[in-house]
């Protein structure tokens, strides 16, 4: 091409990715022929090319993500392409796809993906476009385009942004312009309507015009009305302010005979206080006079009350003289008896002292007993010690549960915590939550652990099992993001566990090695099992033995994965040719994730026999212990029987003892009574004193008690004479009250009416003011009728007739004016929007005839000459082909534009537009290839992918297009090409600017083969069999 910008691939290298181990490839300028069995890895140069230079890993048509194209065997891959520059030099595009990420590097230098976009974009490379790359899972794709997506794709692939970009606004314009006179349409529609609506509201509105008189009259007559009362109430304002002036005179008389009565009123008020003071001294005199009267009188009492006392205490201290004396020849008495009752009382020491020694000596005996007892408790408490910690050791043996979670806690402390908080909150879950099938599995034999551990993740081992999904949002929220614990969880499948059932082992599958299935080896929850199944299809995943490996292929056809004693083998059967089987084998190696669990049933027995050996010893132990019990219970009875007798000994001492302390009692007491008794006659002296000066003191009360007396009787008469004056005073004050009262009635009625005269003149007056405003604001409209001499009488009756014919016509024409007005607006507005969607209507119209003359020429040229081209190629295939631009019924219908394909593959049937329905794979693939090859000099891309094109083809198609492309590379008059196929196509003509790349690849491919060495052993070879 003479304008070649450059963008050729010069060389492709890889490294770790998709089937490649690694991989170099230096393509020609040409044609490049890639062919490679169906798996080899030819789509994978393709999908490296895609990636490589900056394309969507969907353009690639196989995964959507790119770490997903990284070889098992590595960490990354690494994709260098060589790009051939304009003037001869290169320019090397790397890619390092990583798990998480990619890097880019162009000409070893680290950049973003935005330059490496701007370099592709600068050669006019686009792996978007399948006119350009067109992988072999896309193929399908290129024929069911319709004819408005090969037209954008064509448009595209030329590669003229001008095309591009007036076919896009063409586009936009079209529908801007069709949603205008959509508008207007729908504009007219709306203001026919709106007229038609007002043309019915005619008549409504000519008797609203009726009405609104009738109104008008109705006011002015109102209006007339106020005049007339205005009138009225001018006069009786008169009359009511001549009546006001009348009351105020008697008003003010009134009041000054008011003020001449209060003045001797409070003459008299201040006579009635002095009285009423002098009154109040007085009270208080007599009742202090009354209080020292009170006090002589209780002191007076007091003197004849310790007289009587004295009397009293000398007869009653006489009487209990004689008493006592009485007391002490009682006392006498029983100090006597008692005295006689120590003497006869026996003497009871050395009974009491025999008995302490036979209670010592049976005490010594129960002693001894009670050590012999103790020693045997202690045997006995050894031995059921014994038993526990034997009964322990062989709970702790037999408990796998609890020695699962210890190495759960062990290895993996996050999933640990996690089982402890869920044990502590199940009930707050509204199901069950399985604990992992770590805890949770229980495999039937040690020696199967192995078949699990490698068959089964330790993710997925470590699974909490959920049978809700709230139950499971909660879980994450509280323990993965609140705890920050690093778990895994699952929701349980919808399938129950009897949808995963294992193939049946009829005989022909025990033939091949099959003995059973991994599901068997275990059990499990319900919940976890249906996971493991669901994830891992343990249920499907066969353990054989050694017969499978002469059967290999027939149980891999049962399952992709199985199991022999030694090795795990998994097979995968290639999707081309002959979908041949790949096999790899591992060996099997114990990965030590599920607990291992030792055998303890010996060491289990050997301790329940030690059991039973203790229980023997603990029963003979028993029965000694039980007749020395019965012992101690004999001696205890006759220490009892002892104490019962030792008891009654010391009883008696006892009252003997009571009874010498209670003599000495008596004899003391007898003392201190005797010194108690008085003597008669120095108590009679005492008594007599005491009488005589009680009466010197008596005397002394009686004589103050009569000088008070008299002083209260004066202070009595004087405060009558005052009570007598003061009521006389106050008959005068409530006469003249009276009087007041009287006047002030009077008055009160005066001043009411005169207030209510005043209301009713402020009242009228406001009227008045009222009337007179309305009257000022209503000039013009009273104007007619004013002059007029009517009474108002007259009025009411016109107003009245008025208004009942203002009732009969009760419809709201109010609402139907304010719609009539508001449609008449509406009308106006309308008319103004049409005209100005007119006139933006017809500048989008003038801008689509401009773009359109600049655009469709040109296109209209592209079309013509990839027709002759495209028709020249079918010619060449002996079949016919032509391509036109379908440009609709509207030549403006620019949205519908679309390219049409005619073929006719046999002549004895018409053209038919290019389709899946009417045309097969291979025929498809041909008209695919034929436009690419037509696209080629309009289309400046510096290479063309197509992959495995010749699908569906028949041998001699196949050709004609390997000869058509071949022709155009030979001559130079269109781009690199690489073609992917199968097949290999014999005795094809061969030229130098033709590079033909085979592909061998396998796991046991020697990478270091020198080449050249191994050509010239073969011509070696060859000399000496000519030889």
């Amino acid at each position: 091409m003479s304008d070649y910008k450059g963008g050729r691939i010069i060389r492709i290298k890889l490294k770790g990715f998709m089937t490649y181990d690694e991989l170099e490839i230096r393509p020609k300028s040409g044609l490049n022929l890639i062919i490679g069995l169906n798996g080899s890895g030819k789509s994978s140069i393709m999908a490296a090319i895609c990636l490589g230079l900056g394309g969507k890993p969907i353009h690639t048509g196989r995964s959507v993500q790119s770490s997903e194209l990284i070889n098992f065997k590595h960490s990354k891959a690494v994709i260098e392409i060589d790009l051939e520059s304009q003037h001869g030099g290169k320019e090397t595009i790397c890619r390092i796809i990583e798990r998480d990420k990619s890097l880019w590097y162009l000409n070893n230098s680290q950049v973003s993906y935005n330059e490496i976009i701007s370099i592709v974009k600068k050669y006019n490379i686009d792996m978007g476009n399948l006119c350009q790359f067109l992988p072999q899972e896309k193929v399908a794709e290129f024929a069911k385009m319709n004819k408005k997506q090969r037209l954008e794709n064509m448009i595209q692939a030329i590669g003229e942004p001008a095309l591009v970009k007036s076919f896009v606004d063409l586009k936009k314009l079209r529908n801007e312009f069709c949603a205008l006179e959509k508008e207007v349409d729908r504009l007219g529609n709306s203001k026919n309507s709106e007229i038609k609506m007002n043309e019915r509201l005619k008549p409504d509105i000519i008797k609203h015009n009726e009405i609104f008189e009738l109104k008008s009259e109705l006011k002015a007559l109102k209006i007339k009305k106020k005049i007339i009362l205005f009138k009225d109430l001018k006069s009786k304002a008169k009359i009511s302010r001549s009546e006001n002036k009348k009351f105020q005179k008697a008003i003010s008389d009134i009041t000054n005979e008011l003020n001449h009565l209060e003045a001797k009123k409070l003459h008299l008020l201040s006579n009635s206080r002095n009285y009423l003071q002098e009154i109040s001294e007085l009270n208080r005199k007599i009742l202090n006079l009354l209080q020292t009267l009170s006090r002589c009188s209780k002191d007076l009492n007091h003197v004849h009350e310790e007289v009587d006392n004295a009397k009293i205490t000398y007869q009653h201290r006489k009487t209990k003289n004689e008493e006592e004396k009485a007391k002490l020849c009682e006392m006498e008495r029983q100090i006597e008896a008692l005295k006689i009752a120590v003497q006869n009382q026996t003497d009871l020491k050395e009974a009491i002292q025999k008995v302490n020694e036979e209670y010592t000596d049976i005490n010594n005996k129960i002693s001894e007993l009670h050590s012999v007892i103790e020693n045997l408790k202690v045997e006995h408490s050894q031995l059921k010690y014994k038993k526990e910690s034997c009964m322990a050791e062989k709970e702790k043996l037999s408990n796998e549960e609890k020695r699962k979670f210890e190495i759960v806690e062990r290895r993996f402390p996050d999933t640990y915590k996690a089982i402890l908080w869920l044990q502590a909150n199940q009930s707050s879950f509204r199901t069950n939550v399985s604990l992992p099938g770590i805890i949770s599995i229980n495999v039937h034999s040690h020696n199967n652990r192995k078949f699990i551990e490698n068959a089964i993740s330790l993710r997925d081992l470590l699974l909490f099992v959920f049978e809700d999904q709230e139950d499971l949002q909660r879980f994450v929220k509280i323990v993965k993001e609140e705890k920050k614990l690093n778990v895994n969880v699952a929701l349980v499948p919808k399938e129950k566990l009897i949808d995963f059932q294992s193939p049946p082992l009829t005989p022909e599958i025990r033939d091949v090695g099959v003995k059973c299935f991994m599901k068997d080896l275990f059990t499990a929850p319900d919940p976890v099992m249906r996971v493991l199944c669901k994830l891992n299809r343990v249920h499907r995943i066969p353990l054989c033995d050694e017969k499978s490996e002469e059967n290999i292929e027939r149980v891999l056809n049962i399952n992709s994965l199985f199991f022999t004693p030694l090795e795990k083998i998994m097979g995968k059967r290639s999707q081309y040719g002959n979908r041949n089987i790949s096999v790899r084998k591992d060996s099997l190696k114990s990965r030590n994730m599920l607990p291992n669990i030792k055998d303890n049933s010996e060491a289990v027995r050997a301790i329940e026999e030690s059991i039973k050996e203790t229980e023997k010893l603990c029963d003979e132990l028993n029965s000694q212990l039980n007749l020395h019990l019965s012992n101690l219970r004999d001696f205890e009875k006759s220490r009892e029987a002892i104490r019962n007798r030792k008891h009654q000994l010391n009883e008696n001492g006892r009252k003997n003892f009571n009874i010498q302390i209670k003599l000495v009692q008596l004899i003391n007491m007898y003392e201190k009574k005797q010194r108690d008794v008085i003597d008669e006659k120095e108590e009679r002296n005492i008594v007599t004193q005491k009488i005589c000066v009680s009466n010197k003191r008596r005397k002394r009360i009686l004589m103050e008690s009569e000088r008070l007396f008299k002083d209260f009787i004066q202070a009595k008469k004087k405060k009558a004479h005052l009570i007598l004056m003061k009521k006389i005073l106050e008959s005068k004050l409530s006469s003249l009250k009276t009087k007041m009262s009287d006047i002030q009635a009077s008055l009160n009625e005066k001043k009411k009416a005169f207030d209510e005269k005043t209301a009713e003149y402020t009242s009228l007056k406001e009227e008045m003011i009222r009337i007179y405003a309305e009257l000022g604001s209503c000039k013009t409209e009273v104007a007619p009728i004013s002059s007029q001499d009517i009474s108002l009488e007259e009025v009411n009756s016109k107003i009245t007739r008025i208004e009942i014919l203002l009732e009969t016509s009760d419809e709201d024409f109010d609402s139907v004016l304010s719609e009539y007005k508001k449609r008449e607006t509406a009308i106006i507005n309308i008319e103004e929007e049409i005209e100005e969607l007119k006139q933006k209507s017809e500048s989008l119209k003038l801008t689509i005839q401009q773009i359109k003359r600049n655009w469709l020429p040109p296109l209209q040229a592209h079309v013509e000459n990839i027709n002759n081209k495209f028709s020249n190629y079918y010619k060449f295939l002996q079949c016919a082909g032509e391509i036109s631009l379908d440009t609709t019924d509207d030549s403006d219908d620019f949205p519908n534009y679309g390219l049409q394909i005619k073929l006719k593959y046999r002549i004895d049937e018409d053209f038919m537009e290019l389709s899946q329905t009417h045309h097969s794979g291979g025929e498809c693939s041909v008209a695919a290839i034929i436009f690419i090859l037509s696209l080629q000099e309009l289309a400046e891309v510096p290479f063309r992918c197509i992959d495995e094109i010749n699908q569906g083809m028949d041998a001699l198609n196949e050709r004609k297009m390997y000869q058509l492309v071949a022709e155009a590379a030979i001559n130079g008059s269109c781009s690199q090409y690489f073609l992917l196929t199968p097949k290999l196509l014999m005795d094809l003509n061969y030229h130098k600017d033709i590079a033909v790349h085979i592909i061998y690849n396998s796991p046991y491919l020697q990478t270091k083969l020198d080449t050249e060495k191994h050509i010239k052993i073969q011509e070696s070879n060859k000399r000496a069999d000519f030889v």
